[in-house]
């Protein structure tokens, strides 16, 4: 029985590894799925070929009504930019998130595997190489960002989230050689720098965890030197790792950095903002189990919410009070999701903007209670063993929807006819007379800016984008979409789609995806 669970741990590792290399090339090599922010992103990154360095990242954030136009430091965009190495296309915005999920697969086994210690070592690693598996197929992971994008700022956050816990796991357990110590420290830091580039949540809990942990680590070795010249070490890595944030605060009179500060605390004062002590417990528990049917049993019905909140609460519960294992990661997270649950509480978030990448930092938390329960529940106990069949149907629940959602997405992404990806737009592009303007049926400029994106640098053609269509200007329109689950779907005519266009056009050309018209 133990060789079979280590066995069917292997199978399950290499399935994971597998189907991350074909799921996430997939995506990228057919990229569909982006929104404004990543093409104002692949702006940026692309100015940097033009000796632009980038000194602010994303923004604004969702909350800048409150006090100005308040942005994230710009490491993010630092690492994108390697992708263009490769290629100019939008798709350049995924690879490196493409990347990092991928290694997440292997590095959360890893961290399952220190958590479960005690664990009996095949029961272990099945459990290791089970949390690598039903992360790869949880979907959201390809649609995580605005636009349902693999590209974006947030989508990185549990690879980082993941080396932070470890990097600290080591720091304080193992005995390490003093060479090994101060790398460690200089990486924490280094991956404290980048986390809080990645998003907002992050900036704002990862900083008050990491200032927790390295007070902590203070503490504990407050008699030895290295108790306080490591952490200092790390501090000092953060602070020279964002020179380019500094350099363009220093320009801008720290007029971010002000901001970054005031919005912590208008966020949760600020009229309309502010929540009642009802509303924080609500939210905190509407958090958490949000990430059923947002994450891990998708859909809006009654039996998706029923089976999120009776699986969801019922792995917290079991894995407070069962877990054994590594103290130090298992009191690591639940800070960092409890901070982030604090703060997630602050604020009336309905009155702005409440997607899942908003709860990004607790992401994997059933994962990891998941397996926590399954380690410690005892087979041997009927009533355990009841718990354990529930929590088994539940995963494959989860596996069964996600895998769904994976099966609409590649065919309609995949072969012919699809949703257009870049490469097509690209070619239909091609089509239009050079010296031509294109427009957009809903007359905004945000619509076109992709293809304007497109033409720029990859085309290359001399052509003009503009909102609003005149007599002789051209637009693009593709003949299928994808809306909801994800399937394929073809589009209404122009004439229905955009009922208050009003403007007469013929047809100009016609691709496999897209019709080209030209404004009468």
């Amino acid at each position: 029985m133990k060789k079979n669970l280590r066995n069917f741990g292997k199978l399950l590792l290499i399935l994971s590894l597998a189907y991350g290399v074909f799921i996430l090339s997939f995506v990228v090599l057919n990229f569909t799925n982006y929104s404004g922010d990543q093409i104002n992103d692949a702006y940026r990154v692309m100015a940097i070929w033009e000796g632009s360095w980038p000194t602010l990242g994303p923004g604004p954030a969702a909350w800048s009504g409150l006090v100005g136009d308040v942005y994230l430091p710009p490491l993010y965009y630092y690492l994108v930019f390697p992708g263009t190495l490769l290629t100019p296309d939008l798709s350049a915005q995924a690879i490196s998130n493409a990347l990092f999920t991928f290694l997440t697969i292997p590095l959360l086994a890893f961290t399952i595997y220190r958590l479960l210690e005690g664990v009996e070592k095949d029961k272990r690693f099945f459990l290791s190489a089970l949390s690598g598996f039903w992360y790869i197929l949880l979907f959201r992971n390809i649609v995580m960002s605005t636009g349902d994008s693999l590209g974006g700022n947030p989508v990185s956050i549990p690879f980082f989230l993941l080396c932070l816990v470890i990097l600290y796991d080591y720091q304080l357990n193992e005995k390490l050689s003093p060479k090994l110590e101060v790398l460690c420290w200089i990486t924490y830091g280094l991956v404290i720098a980048i986390i809080t580039n990645l998003h907002f949540s992050a900036l704002y809990v990862i900083s008050a965890v990491s200032i927790i942990s390295i007070i902590y680590y203070i503490f504990q070795n407050r008699k030895k030197k290295k108790g306080w010249i490591l952490p200092g070490l790390a501090i000092l890595t953060t602070l020279v790792t964002l020179t380019p944030y500094w350099i363009g605060e220093f320009g801008r009179n720290w007029i971010n950095t002000q901001r970054i500060i005031q919005l912590v605390f208008d966020s949760s004062t600020e009229e309309g903002h502010s929540v009642s002590l009802l509303q924080r417990f609500q939210a905190i528990f509407s958090g958490y189990i949000d990430l059923g049917q947002g994450v891990y049993f998708i859909g809006n019905s009654s039996k998706s919410l029923l089976i999120s909140i009776i699986f969801l609460l019922l792995i917290l519960v079991i894995s407070i009070y069962k877990f054994k294992g590594n103290k130090t990661i298992f009191y690591s997270l639940f800070i960092i999701w409890g901070v982030f649950l604090l703060a997630y509480s602050s604020t009336d978030l309905e009155k702005t903007y409440n997607p899942v990448f908003y709860k990004i930092l607790i992401y994997l938390a059933p994962i990891f209670l998941t397996m926590c329960s399954l380690a410690y529940l005892d087979f041997s106990k009927k009533l355990e063993k009841i718990l354990i069949g529930f929590i088994i149907i539940c995963i494959t629940i989860s596996l069964l929807i996600n895998i769904q959602y994976f099966a609409n997405y590649i065919s309609s992404r995949g072969g012919m006819p699809r949703v257009p990806n870049t490469s097509d737009i690209s070619q239909a592009l091609e089509k239009i007379p050079p010296q031509s303007t294109v427009c957009h049926p809903q007359e905004r400029y945000r619509n076109i800016r992709n293809q304007e994106y497109i033409n720029q640098y990859v085309n290359q053609q001399d052509l003009t984008f503009v909102a609003e269509c005149e007599e002789d200007f051209y637009l693009l329109y593709p003949k299928y979409e994808s809306l909801g689950d994800y399937r394929l779907k073809k589009t209404k005519s122009l004439s229905k789609n955009f009922q208050n266009f009003n403007h007469q056009y013929k047809l100009f050309e016609e691709t496999p995806l897209f019709d080209i018209y030209q404004i009468n």
